[in-house]
């Protein structure tokens, strides 16, 4: 599965539970993860999405990193099971 792929099941599945996958681009800032994740009641995560087999760049570590001790949460989403994990923690409660 291709990192176009991942991030399509992501945007479609993120909408299908209510909420938006945005792609995101920080022309100052350079590393940032792929799409913002915005879920109703104010819930945000990031996804950062690879080829399988591929890792993100040291920059974009770094800003991972940075994130997570602001306390946010980056998925780095590369494979058919990091998806559905994602997917799982984000969709809302029945």
């Amino acid at each position: 599965m291709s990192e176009k792929l991942f991030e399509r099941k992501l945007r479609e599945k993120v909408k299908s539970f209510g909420g938006l996958a945005v792609k995101f681009f920080v022309l100052s800032f350079t590393g940032f993860p792929d799409r913002i994740i915005l879920m109703p009641h104010g819930r945000i995560w990031f996804a950062e999405l690879k080829s399988p087999g591929k890792k993100p760049s040291p920059r974009q570590e770094v800003v991972i990193a940075f994130l997570r001790k602001l306390g946010f949460t980056v998925f780095i989403i590369d494979s058919h099971e990091s998806l559905e994990l994602a997917l799982n923690l984000i969709k809302p409660e029945s």
